[in-house]
């Protein structure tokens, strides 16, 4: 099957959202391409490599997983000398080396990657997706922070929790899922048209509380959608009380704002194939 062939069977039936058949064909699909670049090897990839078409940009990394067949995700420390101007372009603040020992970024985001891991086929998902991550600096505690830019395909922004808890890795292990699912949608946008270009049309964001234009609802659908499914699954094989809550509270919440949006797949913006991503990611009920 060709690509759009591949894509279209997925949008009429995107369960789980995370699966990993299409995600493998959207990411190869991907790395072909960026080998005009000079990226020949997924493990030559990083972020101002990639932004700033220098394959000799250095930058000190350090892996947060080995996996089989060349899967690897590795911690970045910010490239200020490479992506300033990207930084502060989109307001991101990334913590700096000393930050990130201080933080002990490294071991939260392995330990968010084990709670990925509890689901198989997610995890596949997103270390297919990802290669780079950079953490963000958490203004409030209580607020995590993420970030992803769809011309940079496999890289995400983090942040990381305070402290080392379960519920804190639920949240970063959330935030990762979060933007890994952010990165599939853009290939996927990179195969097929989803919604119609520059309507200067905006719609009502249930998770940001203000309208925006409809791709950004639609990422927004889709993304959620994953986290909501994942939540339910981890549901039926962790026990702890405090867990439990944690789930419980996060299914609500993102079960209530995906229902605001019954009547997005009716929305003007979106093309035959966008209609029918929304409405089959939209729950039954």
């Amino acid at each position: 099957m060709d690509m759009k062939s591949i894509v279209h069977s997925y949008i009429e039936n995107p369960f789980p959202v995370w699966e990993t058949r299409v995600t493998e064909a959207l990411v190869q699909n991907k790395w072909n391409e960026l080998k005009k670049y000079q990226l020949h090897d997924p493990n030559e990839y990083t972020t101002s490599r990639f932004l700033n078409k220098l394959p000799t940009a250095q930058v000190n990394r350090f892996s947060i997983l080995n996996g089989f067949e060349n899967e690897v995700i590795y911690l970045e420390t910010p490239s200020f000398n490479y992506l300033d101007n990207f930084y502060s372009e989109h307001g991101l603040h990334p913590c700096n080396e000393i930050e990130l020992v201080s933080n002990n970024a490294l071991t939260k985001l392995k330990s968010a990657m084990a709670v990925i891991d509890l689901i198989k086929p997610a995890y596949s998902c997103v270390t297919k997706l990802v290669r780079s991550v950079q953490v963000l600096k958490q203004e409030d505690a209580e607020i995590d922070v993420s970030y992803s830019h769809p011309v940079i395909p496999f890289s995400i922004f983090v942040s990381v929790c305070q402290d080392n808890t379960a519920p804190s890795n639920l949240r970063v292990a959330e935030s990762m899922l979060h933007e890994s699912m952010h990165l599939k949608l853009t290939l996927i946008e990179n195969v097929i048209q989803l919604v119609k270009p520059n309507t200067g049309n905006v719609y009502f964001s249930p998770w940001r509380d203000e309208k925006r234009p409809a791709q950004g609802i639609l990422h927004g659908l889709f993304v959620f959608r994953a986290i909501l499914d994942f939540y339910n699954e981890l549901s039926t094989i962790l026990d702890s009380r405090i867990i439990s809550d944690f789930l419980n509270i996060r299914k609500e919440q993102i079960g209530y704002e995906i229902s605001l949006l019954k009547q997005f797949q009716y929305c003007f913006d979106l093309t035959k194939d966008g209609a029918i991503l929304s409405k089959n990611l939209l729950p039954l009920n």
